[in-house]
């Protein structure tokens, strides 16, 4: 019990280093879910408080989902295609199916 209660300061550490290290990608797919919505005549404003986030892939894809307006959970995956730049997915595109989740952020 002595060596768990050691570790815990260990493991927090690490568990916030992970998040810190996806911070640029999740806040890029939130701002670009919050101008999906705004062109979609929406004006919620999607915060990572107020969204569940799931990394795959190294970043590679990021699932962002959360209760719209109406309080219906929606659920978007941005596909990494390039330097800074993601493809939007309804659901999680076939070929990213069965992958790992990385990193984790529910706040729902």
């Amino acid at each position: 019990m002595k060596k768990l209660l050691l570790a815990l300061p260990h493991l927090l550490v690490f568990l916030a280093a992970c998040g810190l290290q996806y911070d640029p990608e999740i806040e890029q797919v939130i701002e670009l879910e919050n101008e999906h919505l705004s062109d979609q005549g929406d004006d919620m404003n999607l915060t990572r408080d107020t969204s569940d986030i799931y990394i795959y892939a190294d970043g590679g894809y990021v699932e962002i989902r959360y209760d719209n307006s109406a309080g219906h959970e929606q659920q978007a995956v941005y596909e990494e295609t390039g330097t800074d730049t993601y493809e939007r997915h309804d659901g999680m595109p076939e070929e990213a199916e069965n992958l790992k989740r990385e990193y984790e952020e529910e706040y729902r």
